[in-house]
């Protein structure tokens, strides 16, 4: 019985990795492992490709949720960034504010 239920689990899985395929998330900028100033606000500038579940992008610095980005080709600034590294994502979400797991993310060092 258990068997019967990994194989519509890993279905289910298998079909939802597909569908973050179809979408595309790009940052422009920053790039990857730039710098950024730690005293003055953080453009991001950004484009996207909607896979067929996708509805909106979730911003993220460092885990935490920042904004949720309506536009699919956009900038935004983020606050200032304490010195060191971070991480920034955006998310692909349904219209229910579920991730589809397409991401995308870039690091930076603020200083």
């Amino acid at each position: 019985m258990k068997t019967s239920l990994l194989i519509p689990l890993s279905l289910a899985l298998a079909y939802g990795q597909a569908l973050a395929a179809d979408g595309k998330i790009t940052i422009n900028s920053p790039a990857n492992g730039a710098m950024v100033s730690a005293v003055a606000k953080v453009p991001v500038s950004y484009e996207a490709m909607l896979g067929p579940k996708g509805d909106h992008l979730h911003l993220y610095v460092d885990d935490k949720r920042i904004d949720v980005l309506r536009q699919l080709n956009g900038s935004t600034e983020l606050e200032m960034m304490a010195p060191g590294k971070h991480k920034i994502c955006l998310t692909e979400n349904t219209k229910w504010h579920m991730s589809t797991g397409l991401e995308t993310c870039v690091e930076v060092t603020a200083q």
